[in-house]
């Protein structure tokens, strides 16, 4: 099945694509998800817990109600913009740990820093997007800032197709696997009040790929970009979406969650309302939305866990060659537990 998409004009407002065919299964050859699991909950459950938030940090709403609990975090909906988030965060500097962590850093090396499937990465994951991005962007300055690059994917591919990139990345593997494979610029650095003189003006695109989950004040990450950029210049972001059939999944399984619903290292997992509400208050307009995910491949993954029968199954074997199908399918009604937004600073 296609990949669809709604003209320009439609009830959003805005441009939005549904649906990218992907081979989950090539991404993540070398994960054990089991193991992965076992990792996860560990990891988790190790960090302390924070004091209870009062209001949504996406919306400021003090209407939230709880979701679940995954490995001592609680997930709770906002019932003003619709996004999930963990309600007791653990505080900057156990937070800032965890990326510094052994665990973040291995995962990282199986699902990204890894030569077996980085040029599927790239060819099938970023250049799709890296594109999209192209597409619906207006900027005028052919500059790409890419904050929290990774492995430097999103550079290689914006590279290719004549932008002057910069990334930044303060993870030290990942910025020193950007560089060395990409032959990108790369600094471990950050955007914050304090860096934001020294980007200013400069980047007609800055793109955010898997960034706003992650931080405690996503509003704030954003007013920072937004003093760096002007009129007519393009913002890219990528972040969990919810609801989701993943995360439905995960709701329904809390203690077999290795991604998505993975506290504290996914804060936020945010509805389109939310998102909208956000980049108008920072001084964007949204010229395009792209829902996609792995949703599929999330919930027959640990179902295979749950019922290790299905994995040599018939049943197995007949939905196999259908996952994108099925997934375009999740794609279709707005399930997917992605969503990628072009938008412009007004």
């Amino acid at each position: 099945m296609a990949a669809t998409s709604n003209p320009p004009g439609d009830e959003m407002g805005y441009f939005i694509k549904r649906g990218k065919p992907i081979d989950s299964s090539r991404l993540k050859k070398d994960l054990n998800k089991q193991g992965s699991i076992a990792a996860a909950r560990a990891f988790s459950e190790q960090i302390e817990k924070g004091a209870l938030l009062e209001k949504c940090p996406a919306c400021g709403s003090s209407a939230h109600h709880k979701l679940l609990t995954v490995y001592g975090f609680d997930y709770n909906e906002c019932e003003g913009c619709g996004s999930a988030f963990v309600c007791n965060p653990p505080a900057d500097e156990a937070l800032s740990a965890a990326y510094r962590s052994d665990y973040y850093t291995e995962a990282q090396k199986v699902l990204y820093a890894n030569d077996s499937i980085i040029d599927y990465r790239v060819a099938q994951v970023f250049t799709p997007k890296v594109e999209f991005a192209i597409e619906h962007s207006r900027a005028s300055k052919k500059t790409w800032l890419d904050i929290g690059c990774g492995v430097g994917e999103t550079l290689s591919v914006a590279k290719g197709h004549g932008y002057t990139i910069l990334g930044l990345e303060p993870n030290v593997m990942q910025a020193e696997y950007a560089a060395k494979r990409f032959g990108v610029e790369v600094r471990q650095d950050y955007i914050s009040k304090d860096t934001v003189s020294k980007y200013r003006g400069q980047y007609g695109v800055i793109s955010m790929f898997s960034v706003l989950e992650h931080v405690p004040d996503p509003n704030q990450i954003l007013a920072d970009v937004s003093a760096i950029q002007g009129e007519g210049d393009t913002l890219v972001i990528e972040v969990p979406h919810f609801p989701s059939i993943s995360t439905m999944s995960q709701m329904t399984f809390p203690n077999h969650v290795n991604r998505m619903m993975h506290p504290p290292l996914h804060l936020f997992l945010f509805s389109l309302r939310a998102l909208e509400g956000m980049l108008k208050r920072h001084g964007y307009k949204i010229n395009a939305a792209w829902l996609f995910g792995q949703d599929f491949y999330e919930m027959i993954s640990t179902l295979g866990l749950l019922a290790p029968a299905l994995n040599q199954s018939k049943l197995l074997s007949a939905l196999s060659p259908m996952m994108s199908d099925l997934q375009a399918v999740i794609d279709n009604h707005d399930m997917s537990d992605e969503v990628l937004l072009v938008a412009e600073r007004v």
